[in-house]
């Protein structure tokens, strides 16, 4: 019996399983060997609507003889049951089948149904952040292949147990659900942690610990003390001088900045300025540059008084009363102060 392209899908499948029970028939006077036996039976549990008997009949018929009937019969049988994927791997599995053996018809019945079950498949994809070459990863029983990690491969719904192992290492597991209809289920398997020997940790706990040896033992030496040393009042007076300048230096370089801008604010264009402005504008700028000069003053002392106080502080002194260090501090005729320091020998 030859099957039409043209005909409907369910009329070529129906069609597909006349073809094999007329096959069947014709061998009837012939003795049924087992697998055909376990096929008929699975044929008549199918008729009674008992699905999920008739699947291991066929599963078992195919393990004693391959036939793309029984293929065909098979992923039939796994589509009622929910297992999609299964299913569908097969129906492709036997278009091949069908194609090798030259029976174009029968190839097409199977690549129809196969597409037709894709909208219905589930998808497990593992992701794997642990890159040691002896990790090996299990879905249930199956050990899975390096390079389908981060991949979607289909898989049948139901419940698995995604297990992680490597030498040295706790494992790592996991059970998940994978509801039935088309959807992608994520599982990250982590780095795995070290693994600790409970036997060697209880073994290091009974041991009793070892005396120290003569050569590891640790030799404290006596804290060494410091004789007092006289407080440098000159050097802290020269301190105080060199942060006050500093202070004074940093006040005028604010007040410069202020003075410098109010300036520029008045009469910024120079055009039509009035008298008045023109006395303010003059005065601003007088006390800009005072300012000024008293910044620059300050940060020089500033920076005298602190040099001279670290020096007497930090520089060796000798202990010859004839040569000393001697700083003393300068007032300029204008009002400017300063220090000065200098050797005496």
């Amino acid at each position: 019996m030859a099957l039409q392209a043209s005909l409907p899908l369910s009329t070529a499948c129906l069609a597909f399983v006349c073809v094999l029970s007329a096959a069947s028939t014709g061998r009837a006077a012939e003795p049924a060997s087992p697998a055909r036996a376990l096929f008929k039976e699975g044929r008549d549990l199918v008729a009674q609507g008992d699905y999920a008997a008739a699947c291991p009949k066929f599963e078992q018929s195919l393990a004693l003889e391959a036939g793309v009937g029984t293929q065909f019969n098979l992923a039939d049988c796994w589509e009622h049951i929910g297992r999609t994927a299964s299913a569908q791997a097969l129906f492709v599995g036997a278009a091949a089948s069908a194609k090798a053996a030259g029976q174009p018809e029968r190839e097409e019945v199977l690549r129809d149904r196969a597409a037709a079950l894709e909208p219905r498949i589930a998808h497990l994809v593992i992701e794997v952040a642990d890159t040691d070459p002896k990790l090996v990863v299990k879905r249930g029983d199956l050990p899975l292949d390096s390079d389908a990690f981060g991949k979607a491969k289909a898989i049948d719904p139901g419940s698995y147990e995604i297990v992680a192992k490597a030498p040295g290492k706790k494992p790592w597991r996991k059970t998940i659900e994978v509801a039935a209809g088309a959807s992608v289920v994520t599982v990250e398997v982590p780095r795995l942690e070290p693994q600790v020997d409970a036997e060697s940790q209880l073994e290091s706990a009974k041991k009793p610990p070892e005396p120290a040896k003569e050569a590891e033992k640790i030799v404290v030496a006596p804290p060494i003390v410091h004789a007092n040393k006289p407080m440098n009042w000159t050097a802290i007076g020269f301190g105080g001088i060199g942060v006050g300048g500093l202070v004074v230096g940093s006040v005028m370089a604010l007040k410069y900045g202020s003075a410098n801008s109010d300036a520029k604010n008045i009469c910024p264009t120079s055009r039509g300025c009035t008298s008045a402005q023109v006395s303010d504008h003059d005065q601003k700028v007088d006390d800009a540059r005072s300012a000024r000069t008293w910044a620059y003053l300050g940060f020089g002392v500033g920076a005298a008084g602190l040099g001279a106080a670290a020096a007497l502080l930090f520089l060796p002194q000798s202990t010859n009363t004839e040569t000393s260090w001697v700083a003393s501090p300068v007032v300029a005729g204008t009002g400017a102060f300063g220090a000065s320091v200098s050797r005496r020998f």
